[in-house]
């Protein structure tokens, strides 16, 4: 059943572009949704710098609204900010911004879903190893906010890799972030997304989303295996969003000359 995650690679179906959210001549990547997929925020370079836009929908049957900036005012900055990731209930917003003075991982929060984000703040935590030169990005924390996954590139990693840390509940301090080597390779790794309670994850890889999974929430990853129904050759799949009941797959492409958020359906086992 759709929900029900098995051990098996999940499968979907072929990719449709997400046609209201695109724009002809920008670059448009990096969706996170809400939990009941209402509200999805992503990266856009339609204006002056990447900054992160927004788009609100009814109901799951209707289409998306035009997206628009000003609703992510206070994500946005006169330097690049993307890699949005929002959490479940919508009020917390982890991305990143880059900047001469602090680039790395910023969080931003809101009251409800109907006011405007709060003044971001750079996340100590989730920026290990700043002050030997290693730079952080792709954040994402888990649904239940109790692990999270970053890119890192620095000294200690084969160009972008993976690491993880987890918490015991989602007040306490993030615990050490630790490699995720078992996933690594001498390309790049980014654009986690960690799902089933720590057991699965989707990921990017070179130009090429890819799944893996581990019997446990601990523990190291069996090797990953390729989403060949999404993926095309000669083309970057990247961004990987899976809706919370694991029935629908959001991503940014390539694909069509530019990049365009895209989506795809689970085929049930």
């Amino acid at each position: 059943m759709i929900g029900a995650f098995a051990p098996e690679r999940p499968r979907f179906t072929a990719p449709q572009e997400v046609a209201t959210l695109n724009d002809d001549t920008a670059r448009d990547e990096d969706p996170t949704l809400t939990g009941d997929l209402l509200e999805i925020h992503f990266m856009s370079e339609r204006g002056a710098s990447q900054d992160i836009w927004v788009s609100r929908r009814a109901d799951l049957g209707s289409p998306w609204e035009t997206p628009t900036v000003e609703l992510a005012e206070k994500l946005n900055s006169a330097d690049d900010d993307d890699t949005p990731a929002i959490s479940n209930d919508g009020l917390r917003m982890w991305f990143f911004r880059k900047s001469e003075q602090q680039s790395g991982i910023w969080m931003s929060e809101r009251a409800s879903r109907g006011d405007p984000w709060g003044e971001p703040s750079y996340v100590d935590a989730l920026n290990p190893g700043r002050d030997d030169g290693t730079q952080a990005m792709n954040p994402h924390v888990d649904l239940p906010e109790l692990r999270a996954v970053i890119g890192l590139n620095g000294p200690e990693t084969q160009g972008w890799d993976l690491a993880i840390a987890s918490r015991e509940r989602p007040e306490d301090d993030w615990g050490e972030f630790v490699p995720l080597a078992e996933l690594s390779d001498a390309g790049d790794q980014l654009a986690p997304f960690l799902f089933d309670d720590g057991r699965q994850i989707l990921f990017r890889s070179g130009d090429d989303l890819f799944w893996a999974r581990r019997p446990g929430t601990n523990g190291a990853f069996e090797p990953p295996q390729a989403l060949d129904e999404v993926n095309v050759p000669d083309a970057r799949e990247n961004d990987p969003y899976l809706s919370p009941d694991g029935s629908i797959l959001f991503f940014s492409s390539e694909r069509s000359g530019g990049t365009d958020i895209y989506e795809a359906r689970r085929i049930a086992p």
